[in-house]
C-alpha cells in the first residue's frame, strides 16, 4: 500500500506539470499528498517546512544579486563596459563577437545571472554588430550561449543554490568554476573569431587611437572593477557571499547614481520588479522542491539509489557520466532550477558515499546546466532569445547549435581532469 501511495503521489507530480502547471505547484502538491497520506507529516508541519526552507542566511545572496545586477544593468554600466572592452579587440577580424562574449564574461561575474546578462549584453551588442554587417541570427546564436557563462563565473546564482542544500561553502564554488567559466569563454570566443572569418562576416573596422581606448576604457572602469571588489572582499575575509551581494548591491546603486547618472525612479523601479519576480520563482521552486524531497528521503530512494550504484560496480567516472545522461535529458523539458533541486537530493548520497569531490561535481553540474538552457524544445535562452529580439526559434536554434556543441565537446574535459575544478580552491588552501 506504501508503494500504491508513493506512485500515487509522483503521478501526480507528473500529471499536473505535463499538463501546464507551474512546477512549483506541482512539487507542492504532491509534497504536501505524499507528506500526509505517506510519511504521515503532521497538517501543521507542511507550511512549516515550506517557509522554513527559505530560512537561510546564505540564500540571502540571491535577492542581492540579481538586484545588483539589474541595476547594472538597466542603468547604464553595461553599456560602457562593452565600449571599454570593444575599444582594444573591436578592430580585428571577428572581433566585435569576441568582444561580446568577454563582455558576458566580465558581467556574469558582474551579475550572476544568465538571463540579466542576455539581456543587458545582447541589447547593447547586437545592434552594432548587425549594423556592421553580422547576420542578425548569427549575433542572436552567439549571444544566447555566451549568456549562459553567467552560470559558471562568479559569482554564480546556482552555485549559491547548490552550496545551500550540500552545505559547500558558496566562496569555494566560486572558486573552482572561475578557471572552467574562462575557457570556455575563450573558446566561444575563438569559434566565434573563425566563423566570422570564414563566413566573411563584418566590416573592416579601423582601430581606435590610443587617446580613445584609455578614454573608454577610463569610462567602463567603475563597472569592471566590481567582480574585483565582490570576489576579493569574499576571498580577502573581508566578508561573506551573502555580504558580498549586499555590498555589490550598494555599490551598483553607487555607481549607476553618481558615476554613470543612470539610476532615476523609472531604471530602479524596473530593477527592483525584475528582481523581485526573479527571486519569488526561484524561491518558491527552491520550497516546494525542499518539500517534495522530504518524501523521498522517507522513501529512502537516494539510499537505494546509492545501493544499487554499488551493486551494480559504478565507479566515480560511471556515475559522473549517469548524471550527466540525467542532466542533458532532463534537460529537455525543465529549465535548470527545478533540475538541481529535483536531482541533487537524490545525487547527494551516492556522491558522499563515492567520495566525488563536490565541488568537481557542481562544475559539471553547472556546465549540464548552462546545456539544459541552450537545448531545444524548451530553452529558456533559446526562447527569452527568440521574443526579446524577435527572430524565429528555429534560427536561434540553428545558430545556436555551434556554440553549444563546443560546451558539449569540452565537458569530458572538466569530468576527467577534475584539477581544472579544483586548483585554484587548492591553491588557497580551501
Amino acid at each position: 500500500m506504501d508503494h500504491g501511495i508513493l506512485a500515487i503521489g509522483i503521478f501526480i507530480f507528473l500529471l499536473t506539470f505535463l499538463g501546464g502547471t507551474p512546477i512549483w505547484i506541482s512539487l507542492t502538491l504532491s509534497a504536501i499528498f505524499l507528506g500526509l497520506f505517506y510519511s504521515q507529516m503532521a497538517p501543521l508541519s507542511i507550511p512549516l517546512t515550506f517557509l522554513s526552507s527559505l530560512d537561510s542566511f546564505v540564500l540571502l545572496a540571491v535577492p542581492f544579486f540579481l538586484l545588483g545586477g539589474n541595476i547594472m544593468a538597466h542603468c547604464g554600466p553595461a553599456k560602457y563596459l562593452f565600449e571599454a572592452i570593444d575599444a582594444f579587440v573591436g578592430h580585428i577580424p571577428g572581433g566585435l563577437p569576441f568582444a561580446t562574449v568577454v563582455t558576458c564574461m566580465v558581467f556574469a561575474a558582474i551579475t550572476g545571472s544568465t538571463l540579466a546578462t542576455l539581456v543587458a549584453v545582447g541589447t547593447i551588442a547586437i545592434p552594432p554588430m548587425v549594423t556592421l554587417g553580422y547576420p542578425k541570427k548569427f549575433c542572436l546564436g552567439l549571444m544566447c550561449v555566451s549568456g549562459t557563462l553567467g552560470q559558471l563565473i562568479p559569482p554564480s546564482i546556482y552555485m549559491i543554490l547548490y552550496g545551500s542544500y550540500v552545505q559547500e561553502s558558496a566562496a569555494k564554488l566560486f572558486m573552482g568554476g572561475m578557471v572552467p567559466g574562462i575557457i570556455l569563454g575563450i573558446l566561444i570566443g575563438i569559434l566565434a573569431i573563425v566563423i566570422t572569418v570564414r563566413g566573411k562576416f563584418g566590416g573592416q573596422r579601423a582601430p581606435l587611437p590610443w587617446k580613445e581606448r584609455w578614454m573608454r576604457l577610463g569610462r567602463g572602469l567603475p563597472a569592471m572593477i566590481m567582480p574585483f571588489i565582490v570576489l576579493g572582499g569574499i576571498y580577502g575575509g573581508i566578508f561573506t557571499p551573502t555580504e558580498a551581494a549586499a555590498v555589490a548591491c550598494v555599490y551598483a546603486l553607487i555607481v549607476s547614481g553618481f558615476f554613470y547618472r543612470g539610476l532615476n525612479l523609472e531604471t530602479f523601479t524596473r530593477s527592483l520588479r525584475s528582481a523581485m519576480g526573479t527571486t519569488s520563482m526561484i524561491f518558491l521552486i527552491v520550497a516546494a522542491a525542499i518539500l517534495f524531497a522530504g518524501p523521498l528521503t522517507y522513501a529512502q530512494i537516494p539510499q537505494n539509489l546509492t545501493m544499487g550504484i554499488v551493486n551494480l560496480g559504478f565507479g566515480k567516472n560511471g556515475f559522473l557520466m549517469l548524471s550527466i545522461i540525467l542532466f542533458l535529458v532532463l534537460g529537455l523539458f525543465l529549465d535548470p532550477l527545478p533540475i538541481l533541486y529535483l536531482t541533487i537530493p537524490i545525487l547527494y548520497y551516492p556522491l558522499k558515499h563515492l567520495g566525488i569531490d563536490l565541488v568537481h561535481f557542481c562544475v559539471i553540474t553547472i556546465i549540464c546546466m548552462q546545456i539544459a538552457q541552450v537545448t531545444p524544445p524548451f530553452g529558456v535562452s533559446l526562447y527569452t532569445t527568440s521574443q526579446v529580439w524577435d527572430e524565429p526559434i528555429q534560427n536561434v536554434i540553428s545558430s545556436a547549435l555551434p556554440f553549444l556543441l563546443v560546451i558539449v565537446a569540452t565537458l569530458p574535459l572538466f569530468i576527467f581532469i577534475p584539477g581544472l575544478s579544483l586548483w585554484l580552491p587548492n591553491l588557497f588552501g580551501m
